[in-house]
C-alpha cells in the first residue's frame, strides 16, 4: 500500500514538474494612464503584446493627477502618461519619472457635448450663464487635466464666476460622458476623442480652441522594476502600427513640445 502511495506521489510531482516544464516567467510592465487613453492603448498594448509574447502589460486608468499620488505613494509602476505636460513636470520635478525618457505620445482636443434632447442652441461658451443650462460636468481641475483645460479657458473669458454654481466635479474626463449620458448634467466638456464613436444620448455642441496644446507625454518611473522592458516600449511607441492606431481611435501623433 505504501509502494503505491509513494507511486501516485511521485506521479503527481513529475506531472507538476512537466506543466511548468518550458514556460519561462513573464515579464510584466505596469502602465498607469489617463482615462481618455483607456481604449487607444489598450489596442496598442494588444499590438505589442502579439509581437512580445514574453511581456504582459497591466494598466491603471485614472484622472492624471490621482494616478501622479499613486505613484507618489509609492505604487508599483512602470510607464506613466498623463494627459498634460504640466503634469509630467511635476512628476519629473519630483524625481518620479526620468526626464531623458518622456516622449510625447499624441494629442486630443477639448469639446463641449450634451443631451441629445437639450432643446437650447448654444453657439459660444458665454450661453453657458444662460438659465436654460443648469447642470455643467468638468473634470476636478486639481487632478484631472481636461478640466483644468476648461477652467482656464473659462477664467480667461471671464465666465468662470457666473457658472461656477452650476459645475459638478468629477474624477476624470470619462465620468463627464456617463453625466451626460445618463441626463444627470446638461453639457460637459470632454475630449474629442471620447465621442469619436457615436454614443446614444450624447451630442457635439462645439469644439473648444486652446492656447496650450493638449498633449500625452510617456515616461519611465524611477522605481520602475523593468526599465529596460520599459524603454523597448518607448521605442515601439515610434513604429508606424501606432501612429495609425491613434489615429483610427482621433488622436493625433507624436506633437506638442518636446522633452
Amino acid at each position: 500500500m505504501n509502494k503505491i502511495k509513494k507511486l501516485l506521489m511521485s506521479l503527481i510531482l513529475s506531472l507538476i514538474f512537466m506543466s511548468g516544464y518550458g514556460h519561462t516567467a513573464k515579464t510584466e510592465l505596469v502602465i498607469s494612464a489617463a482615462s481618455s487613453m483607456s481604449d487607444v492603448l489598450r489596442e496598442i498594448i494588444q499590438i505589442y503584446e502579439s509581437l512580445n509574447p514574453e511581456v504582459k502589460i497591466t494598466t491603471n486608468f485614472a484622472g492624471s493627477g490621482i494616478l501622479l499620488r499613486q505613484i507618489e505613494r509609492g505604487a508599483p509602476v512602470d510607464l506613466f502618461v498623463p494627459a498634460d505636460q504640466r503634469t509630467m513636470q511635476e512628476a519629473v520635478d519630483k524625481q518620479l519619472v526620468y526626464r531623458h525618457s518622456i516622449r510625447n505620445l499624441a494629442s486630443n482636443q477639448l469639446v463641449l457635448i450634451g443631451r441629445d434632447d437639450f432643446v437650447w442652441e448654444i453657439g459660444n461658451l458665454g450661453e453657458l450663464s444662460k438659465p436654460n443650462v443648469k447642470r455643467i460636468a468638468l473634470g476636478n481641475p486639481d487632478s484631472v487635466p481636461g478640466g483644468r483645460y476648461a477652467r482656464e479657458l473659462l477664467l480667461q473669458k471671464n465666465l468662470w464666476g457666473s457658472i461656477s454654481p452650476k459645475i459638478i466635479f468629477t474624477q476624470n474626463v470619462r465620468q463627464c460622458l456617463d453625466y451626460v449620458a445618463r441626463g444627470e448634467v446638461d453639457v460637459a466638456f470632454v475630449y474629442a476623442t471620447d465621442i469619436r464613436v457615436p454614443r446614444d444620448n450624447v451630442k457635439l455642441i462645439l469644439p473648444v480652441s486652446l492656447k496650450e496644446p493638449i498633449t500625452y507625454p510617456m515616461g519611465l518611473v524611477t522605481d520602475s522594476l523593468n526599465p529596460d522592458e520599459s524603454f523597448k516600449f518607448l521605442a515601439f511607441l515610434e513604429n508606424q502600427v501606432v501612429s495609425d492606431t491613434l489615429e483610427k481611435y482621433g488622436f493625433l501623433n507624436h506633437t506638442g513640445p518636446s522633452w
